[in-house]
């Protein structure tokens, strides 16, 4: 059995990542932003909201520190950006503010970034249309910019992702993560947190980080991928934890939907403090995998070696994400060596790969329709109510 063997629209979206990001970068330059919402709009933000569903909401976890503090592309070179929340879609539509009310006097600087794809659930639409009720800024990034939540916004980005088939998406998802990090940059240079220079440094620097997934690195983590799945299969591992703190939650919760949407696996995200708190206490754990996020500058790191080495004492299967040198994992832990990143925001758009190919070849394997496509009992109700025929309610 060969990795290179296998194909998927999954595991094609994942080895193209490299070129496609590069492209994506090519037409999302700060003019372009610019052109899309203005100087003078941005300048005037006092408070950001990122939401989103599914992926999105993880796109929205995972470049909330490139709005709340601008990189100066040192490791403890931050400057104070602009208070932001990363909020679950309902929680943002239904829940932000009831209790205490709009302040009256800040409603106009609040910005909301609605993401989506399709532009055509309910759930981001409503959270737009209430920003747009109570006197906030409404800004889409999404690549229907006819659809939906672009006529429901009143400023749109206008996503230009690569063609890709039905599957669990990785395209989606990092092409929301780069637009809303340099999104994140072009506000900070508007507001003069960052220089052009300091800006312009920081969009090279991820492209750099980027560029370091070459050829020779993701061929050797889809190599390990590929040998770490095929010892799941066999161990009859079906249900998974994803464990990582801050920015490296997104991946965390990215990796398990990953699973779920490939195969259809039971899965859970936490971080490393509450894992040890609750999903320590899970039964049949030789039948259960678990995957670490834990990168050498992340402020949560030495939990997270705490928390990797508990796991590793009552679990079989137990991988671990990371840029730190593999001595400091106990040997059981299966280490997946990834780049080192300039700064500690970069991490979330391209660390999740290793969890995307372990889905991708796990799912080739069960031969299943990624989303239970057509398959009972999903295939009853089709969409009716799901999210896309939602009821809106403006609160």
């Amino acid at each position: 059995m060969n990795h290179k063997d296998y194909t998927s629209s999954l595991l094609e979206q994942i080895r193209n990542s490299v070129r496609d990001i590069n492209t994506i970068a090519e037409n999302e330059t700060f003019e372009f932003f610019e052109k899309c919402v203005p100087y003078e709009v941005v300048k005037s933000v006092g408070n950001v909201f990122i939401t989103g569903c599914g992926d999105s909401y993880c796109a929205a976890i995972a470049t909330k520190p490139v709005f709340e503090n601008a990189d100066t592309s040192t490791k403890t070179g931050m400057v104070p950006g602009t208070p932001t929340m990363a909020c679950r879609n309902i929680e943002f539509s239904r829940y932000q503010n009831t209790y205490s009310g709009w302040n009256p006097l800040t409603l106009d600087r609040n910005l909301l970034c609605a993401i989506s794809i399709s532009g055509s659930p309910a759930r981001p639409n409503e959270a737009a249309m209430r920003m747009n009720e109570h006197g906030g800024k409404t800004v889409a990034f999404t690549a229907n910019p006819e659809g939906k939540l672009a006529q429901n916004c009143q400023y749109v980005i206008p996503m230009t992702l690569p063609p890709y088939d039905l599957a669990p998406n990785v395209t989606s998802y990092y092409s929301s993560v780069f637009s809303l990090m340099m999104f994140g940059f072009y506000m900070s240079k508007a507001k003069k947190q960052l220089t052009a220079e300091q800006a312009e440094a920081c969009r090279k620097g991820l492209l750099e980080y980027v560029d370091s997934y070459d050829e020779k690195v993701m061929d050797e983590l889809s190599q390990k991928a590929f040998d770490l799945a095929r010892q799941w299969e066999e161990d009859k591992v079906d249900c998974m934890d994803f464990i990582g703190d801050g920015p490296d939650y997104a991946t965390a919760f990215f990796g398990s939907a990953k699973m779920v949407e490939a195969f259809g696996g039971l899965t859970t995200n936490d971080d490393s403090e509450d894992w040890c708190h609750i999903n320590y206490f899970l039964r049949d754990t030789d039948h259960i995998g678990t995957f670490f996020v834990a990168n050498e500058d992340s402020p949560a790191f030495s939990r997270e070696l705490e928390t990797i080495a508990v796991a590793c004492s009552v679990r079989k299967h137990v991988a671990v994400i990371t840029d730190a040198d593999e001595k400091l994992f106990p040997e059981k832990a299966v280490i997946f060596k990834v780049p080192k990143a300039k700064a500690v925001w970069m991490h979330p758009l391209m660390e999740h790969i290793p969890m995307d190919f372990v889905a991708g070849y796990i799912g080739c394997w069960r031969g299943l329709r990624p989303f239970r496509n057509n398959e009972e009992p999903q295939c009853r109700d089709g969409d009716a109510a799901r999210f896309r025929a939602s009821k809106i309610e403006i609160i």
